[in-house]
């Protein structure tokens, strides 16, 4: 969903996941496309990729290598594939109560999609939804950025994504709550949203329950005071799941270097400031000394 082209060979798919690849195919959740005629040349050339073009003498793809000699191409060396959005976005909100056209209407070629509207507790009315890719590249944030300016919603709008949580940029536009699929999956391993975790982000105010702090079951939220922080990356949230386990369960002191193994982190990353990075507003209920760490509201 992030790849730059939305139409990828199925082989080039086969050598980063050959399982993956053919359950996605099977679920159909990845569907047959055309042809991408794009191969690695055989010859002198094969550092570089070189056109595969169509023969009718040949009656196939194939290209001329450096001696002019015609190398055929199989046909399912460049078959392409795609991602099968309306089948996608289905699973996707399979728990929510949805209305709209029976495949996701294109408001931006390739890159955002109107999927509906769903019913969502707290609102009213049903809330529209977008489905977004891409949105790291700044030229794709600047288009979805003009586009909500142009279509504000009445009162607020969800646009989910495939671009990972701490790499969606912040936007004005409040109404528009913009949220990783992955961050509000019921199940890591499935495709389905859980309306609760979804219903937290749009509304972390309606959520808490423990003062002076709290957190979303996958402490994606925070609520420390009046504040609502939002932890996107999954070894993040993961990293507050451990702390916030120890902290409820009354020995809230744990080693900062058995917290950063658990949580995923490699060895470059041996400190909590590398874990979260440039923010530094964990620092106000996390607490570090002496190799240690804890909460510390």
């Amino acid at each position: 969903m992030e790849a730059r082209s939305s139409s990828l060979q199925a082989s080039t798919l086969h050598q980063v996941s050959r399982r993956a690849t053919d359950m996605l195919l099977e679920a159909k959740l990845l569907v047959a496309n055309g042809h991408v005629p794009v191969v690695a040349a055989m010859d002198d050339y094969e550092d570089e990729p070189i056109e595969a073009i169509w023969s009718p003498e040949q009656e196939s793809f194939g290209y001329q290598d450096s001696t002019g000699r015609w190398i055929k191409v199989d046909n399912q060396e460049i078959a392409a594939c795609k991602v099968d959005y309306g089948l996608a976005l289905a699973r996707m909100l399979v728990a929510f109560e949805r209305a709209g056209p029976p495949r996701p209407a294109p408001l931006i070629a390739d890159l955002v999609l109107d999927v509906g509207t769903i019913k969502l507790s707290g609102t009213k009315a049903p809330v529209p939804v977008w489905f977004a890719r891409r949105l790291a590249d700044p030229v794709v944030w600047a288009q979805l950025e003009s586009l909500v300016v142009r279509k504000p919603p009445q009162e607020i709008r969800v646009i989910l994504t495939s671009t990972l949580g701490d790499c969606i940029p912040e936007t004005a536009q409040k109404r528009n709550h913009i949220i990783n699929v992955a961050d509000v999956a019921g199940d890591p391993a499935k495709l389905a949203i859980s309306p609760q975790v979804l219903g937290a982000r749009v509304f972390p105010g309606q959520a808490q329950h423990r003062f002076p702090i709290d957190h979303s079951d996958d402490c994606g939220l925070v609520w420390y005071g009046d504040k609502t922080l939002t932890f996107g990356g999954d070894k993040q949230r993961l990293l507050l799941q451990i702390l916030f386990a120890a902290y409820w369960s009354g020995s809230p002191v744990l080693r900062v270097a058995a917290v950063l193994e658990e949580a995923g982190y490699g060895g470059q990353v041996n400190s909590l400031k590398k874990a979260f990075g440039r923010r530094e507003d964990w620092q106000a209920f996390i607490k570090f000394d002496d190799g240690n760490c804890w909460i510390e509201p």
